[in-house]
């Protein structure tokens, strides 16, 4: 049997930068990726070609429930990095102190983890245009603007020097594989074994579906909340684990009108926060075939799909949910059972929340706006709203969501929390989880910069803990 020092499960956000600050501080690392390994720029972004080849289950997913919730996974070296749109927050002082206070975080500070954030800034060329912003971007902050509401543009992972937009497999994994480790695609963990309390090695299944055990010192599980959780289930590792999944429920609007200008491979970067961070708005993308996803439960329908054209756009609204969802494994299926409860008081704030969506859509000058929801019927006057927002019932309600964490909670509270205050197991020693598992309930933002400073800091505890020094966190 194959033994590393270091075992990584999975290439996202997590994944990526545990290994790259592993591998940087001289530990033998290896990265297990379940999905291919697709050159960054090979596929068109948000096509149908990208879904069948770095999307799990070619981007349908769905969390059961009433109402359903369809969700997206990246499966590719990389994972959901490789195909979003890199839109970047910090997490900030107050998130990071209510998570402290909620479940009993040791070290979780700002001023432990903004410099962390800085570097992984630097690091991955996060700005805003250098320039004025794209015709889409341009109408939404046209309509808050008419509104009076607050909005900006959002910092991305993008090199405007060369027009590339930057993810793992670019910046992170590079690093990590310069110093080192290896990155394996087409490895599915199966399970992770577990004697006498520790974990010891892993069973992998390749693309050919042959079987190999993997020997390790320490495993890194970094699959994301959905996964990750899964695997640990599969392994028995099960107190805490899959109970408490949280997301950012989105409901959504296609607004029309020449001065969207819509470019089907980007989405918009200006983000409405006069509401933040209960509810935000923002821009989705539109190609085509997510427009009639987003039209096909319409009055409109998909018929008139190819005549739109640029003129056509996807803006969302997400609230913070208090519902949570459950993670569970079921006896000879593959994939894993995912179901999320949206409480009573979400609907009436997702109802809130598709009213100001439709709202500051017409102010940007919308010739008609559609909202996605059961039997949806054009609008363009503001007074037709509250007949939209009516039909936006439990069962009428389509909703999805890009965000999906806390299945793992993180903290000291052994009662409660799977993991300790940074990402290792309180149940099987020489385990540690290491994305966005250990992300306790919806922030509010997106939590890939979130992910990668705790997955950082964890690694570095990892590391001092062992008395190894890690290295300087800027490689660019």
């Amino acid at each position: 049997m194959k033994h590393v020092e270091a075992l990584v499960v999975g290439s996202g956000a997590g994944g990526a930068s545990t290994a790259a600050t592993l591998a940087a501080a001289g530990v033998e690392t290896l990265v297990l990726e379940e999905g291919p390994e697709v050159a960054p720029g090979a596929l068109p972004q948000f096509s149908q070609a990208q879904m069948r080849h770095q999307y799990r289950n070619r981007g349908q997913l769905m969390a059961l429930g009433l109402p359903p919730i369809t969700y997206a996974e990246g499966r590719c070296v990389g994972g959901s990095t490789e195909i979003n749109s890199g839109l970047y927050h910090r997490p900030s002082a107050a998130l990071l102190a209510g998570w402290t206070r909620g479940w009993g975080i040791e070290g979780l500070t700002s001023e432990v983890v903004d410099p962390i954030s800085a570097a992984i800034e630097r690091n991955l060329c996060v700005s805003t245009f250098p320039g004025p912003l794209p015709p889409a971007s341009a109408f939404l902050a046209a309509g808050a603007e008419a509104l009076g509401w607050y909005s900006v543009e959002v910092p991305r992972w993008f090199r405007h020097d060369t027009g590339q937009r930057q993810s793992m497999s670019l910046t992170y994994l590079r690093y990590a594989r310069q110093h080192g480790a290896r990155v394996r695609s087409g490895a599915r963990v199966q399970r992770i074994e577990v004697r006498d309390g520790r974990a010891t090695a892993a069973v992998v299944e390749g693309a050919d579906g042959g079987q190999v055990r993997i020997g390790f010192d320490t495993v890194f599980v970094c699959g994301g909340a959905v996964q990750s959780a899964a695997l640990l289930l599969r392994s028995g590792v099960a107190a805490n684990v899959g109970r408490t999944l949280s997301m950012h429920p989105t409901v959504k609007a296609v607004a029309f009108s020449e001065k969207i200008g819509n470019d089907p491979h980007d989405v918009p970067v200006t983000q409405v926060r006069e509401f933040a961070p209960d509810m935000t708005i923002g821009g989705s993308a539109t190609d085509g075939p997510l427009l009639a996803l987003s039209l096909l439960p319409t009055a409109v329908g998909v018929r008139e799909i190819p005549t739109y054209g640029a003129g056509a756009g996807i803006y969302y609204a997400a609230i913070r949910s208090s519902g949570r969802g459950r993670v569970r494994v079921l006896p000879r299926l593959r994939d894993p059972l995912v179901t999320f409860r949206v409480p009573t008081d979400d609907i009436a704030r997702l109802q809130s929340a598709m009213g100001r969506l439709l709202m500051v859509l017409l102010a940007a000058g919308s010739d008609q706006v559609v909202a996605s929801v059961h039997g949806g019927e054009p609008i363009t006057r503001a007074d037709q709203i509250p007949v939209e927002v009516a039909r936006m019932s439990r069962r009428a309600a389509d909703l999805m969501t890009v965000h999906v964490c806390s299945s793992v909670p993180m903290g000291e509270d052994r009662e409660i929390c799977a993991v300790d205050s940074f990402g290792a197991s309180h149940e099987v020693a020489g385990l540690v989880v290491n994305d966005a598992s250990i992300v306790n309930g919806a922030p509010g933002i997106n939590p890939q910069g979130t992910v990668m400073a705790l997955a950082i800091r964890n690694a570095e505890h990892f590391l001092t803990q062992r008395g190894v020094r890690p290295a300087p966190r800027e490689f660019s």
